[in-house]
């Protein structure tokens, strides 16, 4: 007598239910505290008119504008020396019109003219820690578990979070900011990756795509808050005091079983997965036969492993293993690189568009309430969308609607109600496509490297997103619509890579790269529970490791 070997099976008969959705509901409230950070630098460091504070018996410095105009310089003065000469200055000091931010970290620490640079530093240098994060957390993530790496990046962030309100001095400031980057994947793929792995595979792409929704209320609670509380340590304290909440929480919390099958934990594997039958009240099957089924997943990951340990002795040669193991094979390079160019692309277009509403012709507070609004019904809706169509082409959609959307913004009057509503549509749309090509990563890396995978990608999201600020402060200089016309170029892109990928709308996750590279895609129904064969059939190893590649993709 046999069961069927996979670990979909398991969670089909756990059902989804009180342990499930525990798990899922404190990831979500991670999801719910990041924006608040991440998304600061809108309200912290916005740009900010301003007037050269000229000393006694200095002159202004009349400049020519773009329309043959002219204005008094910002940036420098006129000194009257020897004689009648005069002297170009830089200016020192300056009085802003803090009528629409109140107090923020431009006005408080001069952050124009020379020191303009490090507006949009201190967003980038946020999602620059993130970029040095996602790889070391994807390892460490594989090597000691999602609920462990989750646990460091949510402790380490709260701290970071609730100490930046006090500092008074920018080069520190910029510091915890990196540092509060570096925590950020620590915790959000960590505990993706974790939300994912304890889903049944019929509701893993509604979780998927509805996990994000906190991060769309708090854009909208972030700017209210803002708009509410004008001086920028204060609002920096009221919204990191929250996430102190969560912490006792991770108590609670149980380690990915699916992870701790495949790194052969299975009495850990086993208590929690008799945890979470007490909770959804249900029955599992008898102790042996769960650690037979462990022993059978366990056998074939491992079979993988010393496939490849074998000669291996050097370690510089397993180092560079685990560099190159996702470009190595043929079929794990297409989906690496393919995933890896939309996670940058997306990771600039979202980020360019949320941090650049100062552009896009209305007010910045009313801006960034509407462009956490239209995430909402972009999240509820992609749930049909990838029900039906797929992830492949739902992306494809999105990614093209939102090329030509922010294509049109180029012929589009400025400041107008138009151009506010385009950058809107093409808000909804490109975080749509994020949230899409995030799960669609989950479900096309193995669960042996799966939050490696993503945390890489999350490297190249990084790279985009860094690049965002730089680009809309610079480009916006020269051609008002130039950024949106390169948003609108890279997500046409986007569109192009995306064909490549293979579909896993009805796949079961894979659990090693020999399901990846061996065999062809197959969707497949999620078990209703662990049916036993007759006694009159029995099965050999290679039939067991058949059935178990099932859950494969390409």
């Amino acid at each position: 007598m046999s069961t069927t070997h996979t670990f979909d099976d398991l969670l089909t008969s756990l059902g989804t239910g009180k342990w499930n959705l525990f798990v899922i509901m404190t990831v979500c409230f991670y999801m719910n505290q990041a924006p608040f950070q991440s998304l600061s630098g809108a309200f912290l460091t916005p740009q900010v008119d301003h007037l050269c504070r000229i000393p006694e018996g200095a002159f202004p410095l009349l400049t020519n504008t773009s329309d043959n105009n002219t204005s008094v310089s910002s940036c420098s003065y006129l000194v009257r020396v020897a004689g009648d000469n005069l002297e170009e200055r830089l200016c020192t000091h300056w009085d802003f019109d803090n009528s629409t931010y109140g107090s923020t970290l431009t006005s408080e620490f001069n952050l124009v003219c020379e020191g303009k640079f490090l507006r949009p530093l201190f967003n980038s240098i946020y999602l620059f820690g993130d970029l040095f994060g996602c790889p070391t957390n994807g390892w460490l993530s594989d090597k000691y578990g999602r609920k462990t790496m989750l646990a460091i990046g949510l402790v380490m962030y709260t701290l970071l979070s609730n100490c930046l309100s006090w500092l008074h001095n920018m080069s520190a400031i910029l510091v915890v900011r990196f540092f509060q980057g570096l925590a950020q994947p620590t915790a959000i793929h960590s505990g993706y990756s974790l939300a994912m792995e304890v889903c049944q595979l019929r509701h893993r792409y509604v979780v998927g795509t509805l996990i994000f929704l906190p991060w769309a209320f708090s854009i909208m609670v972030s700017a209210g808050i803002a708009y509410l509380i004008r001086d920028w340590q204060w609002y920096m304290f009221i919204v990191s005091l929250p996430s102190l909440v969560f912490l006792p929480v991770l108590w609670f919390l149980d380690e990915s079983p699916r992870w701790l099958i495949l790194r052969g934990h299975h009495d850990r594997a086993l208590q929690v997965l008799q945890r979470a039958a007490r909770w959804n009240s249900v029955k599992l099957p008898p102790k042996e036969e769960l650690l037979a089924i462990m022993e059978d997943i366990r056998r074939e990951s491992s079979q993988d492993s010393k496939a490849h340990a074998q000669g291996l002795l050097s370690s510089l040669r397993l180092v560079a293993r685990e560099i190159t193991i996702f470009v190595r094979t043929k079929k794990m390079r297409k989906i690496s690189l393919s995933i890896y160019t939309n996670f940058l692309i997306s990771g600039m277009v979202y980020f360019g568009l949320s941090l650049g509403g100062d552009g896009f012709g209305t007010d910045p507070f009313v801006y960034m309430v509407l462009s956490g609004a239209v995430e909402i019904p972009g999240s509820i809706v992609i749930i049909p969308m990838v029900g039906r169509l797929g992830r492949r082409v739902s992306n494809i959609i999105c990614y093209l609607i939102t090329g030509v959307v922010l294509l049109a913004i180029s012929f589009t009057p400025s400041a107008s109600w138009m151009m506010t509503t385009l950058a809107l549509l093409g808000k909804l749309t490109i975080s749509a496509a994020y949230q899409i090509v995030f799960l669609h990563a989950n479900e096309l890396f193995p669960t042996e490297v799966r939050t490696r995978g993503t945390s890489n990608a999350g490297v190249f999201a990084q790279v985009g997103s860094s690049a965002a600020p730089f680009l809309v402060d610079s480009l916006r200089n020269v051609y008002s619509s130039a950024p949106s016309m390169v948003f609108s170029v890279a997500s046409l892109v986007a569109a192009v890579v995306t064909f490549g990928l293979p579909e896993t709308r009805d796949v079961g996750l894979p659990d090693t790269i020999t399901h990846v590279e061996s065999h062809s895609l197959s969707p497949r129904r999620d078990a209703s529970s662990f049916q036993r064969k007759g006694t009159d059939q029995t099965d050999t190893e290679e039939n067991l490791l058949s059935k178990r590649a099932t859950v494969s993709l390409p």
